[in-house]
């Protein structure tokens, strides 16, 4: 009998919308991982610009510190984002959530995302759908270091409804299959807004943040676990669009999952908050321009900015 990731590996390609491929410019990496890196404002502005430019279908920025919340990180931000609204209004990007250890048991992390709705275009945001170890060092015994992040139920509940009463897409992040059940409970329960989407974490060897290769948390970038994935979302009430990041992979060379991605209908988020490779220092232009070709290759078209809107549900 055919498994459901039988289905998946044996289904033609096909597509119903074109793909839609955005740049995630800058995260907790430093210009020690890789010199290409955008960490001030002018830079991070000037990567914004150029990929949106280029046609990424939306841009994903952090500000200059994880660990600012609420106005302290709308005004970091804005730092940035005024400058790039000048010069592109109608530019579709989206922040990150803060650093939840430094959360007061009340706070949901994304109190700084009504002030930029209100302010600076913002129309997407992010729902870390649980809660996760990132390795990030290892001793000269084995044993790992690293933070934890991640949000548990209170503060997810928040987040959901903030969104559900200003109407917002939901990135829901999916680092782990058990991440992705939780998700599934508000979707299955109309509880999710329109444009909201699905954001496949797959991890490679070098995780969310280390330079080491001691990911140890995650979906491998496979073929396997991308159909897995897939046939999770069978049981959805609530059809999202799906997209891809892989992370700490070094993506540049093997392009295997990003193809299949591309042809079975899903989205591509890519760029240098996810991409780790010591021996590759690529731009986020590069990266961007790669999963372009990628498409042009399958024969997929790319979606204009204004397809993209639409996919999100902005007016």
């Amino acid at each position: 009998m055919a498994t459901a990731l039988d289905r998946y590996a044996d289904r033609k390609p096909s597509w119903d919308y074109p793909v839609v491929i955005e740049s995630h410019i800058n995260g907790v990496r430093t210009k020690d991982m890789n010199p290409n890196t955008p960490v001030s404002y002018e830079e991070i502005a000037e990567d914004a610009i150029r990929c949106w430019e280029a046609g990424a279908g939306a841009i994903h920025a952090h500000n200059s510190s994880f660990d600012l919340l609420g106005e302290d990180a709308y005004e970091d931000y804005m730092r940035t984002w005024r400058s790039v609204l000048e010069r592109h209004p109608d530019i579709t990007w989206y922040p990150t959530t803060c650093n939840n250890l430094r959360l007061l048991p009340t706070e949901s992390g994304l109190e700084h995302v009504p002030p930029l709705h209100d302010h600076a275009n913002v129309n997407i945001g992010c729902v870390d759908t649980g809660l996760t170890l990132f390795a990030t060092d290892v001793d000269d015994e084995g044993y790992l270091s690293g933070p934890e992040f991640g949000f548990n139920y209170e503060r997810v509940a928040r987040q959901v409804k903030m969104f559900r009463e200003r109407d917002l897409a939901m990135v829901f992040g999916i680092y782990e299959p058990g991440h992705l059940r939780h998700a599934m409970h508000y979707v299955n329960r109309g509880m999710s807004t329109q444009g909201s989407m699905w954001d496949f974490y797959l991890i490679g060897d070098y995780g969310l943040t280390a330079t080491e290769p001691i990911g140890t948390n995650g979906m491998k970038p496979s073929l396997e676990s991308l159909y897995y994935y897939l046939s999770m979302i069978e049981e959805a009430q609530v059809t999202h669009p799906w997209y891809i990041s892989i992370w700490g992979q070094g993506a540049l060379d093997d392009t295997h999952i990003l193809r299949r991605a591309i042809e079975l209908g899903g989205h591509i988020k890519t760029g240098l908050e996810l991409f780790y490779d010591p021996a590759r220092n690529p731009t986020n232009l590069e990266l961007l321009q790669q999963a372009q070709e990628i498409a042009r290759e399958v024969g997929r078209p790319i979606a204009t900015h204004d397809e993209a809107r639409a996919l999100y549900n902005i007016a």
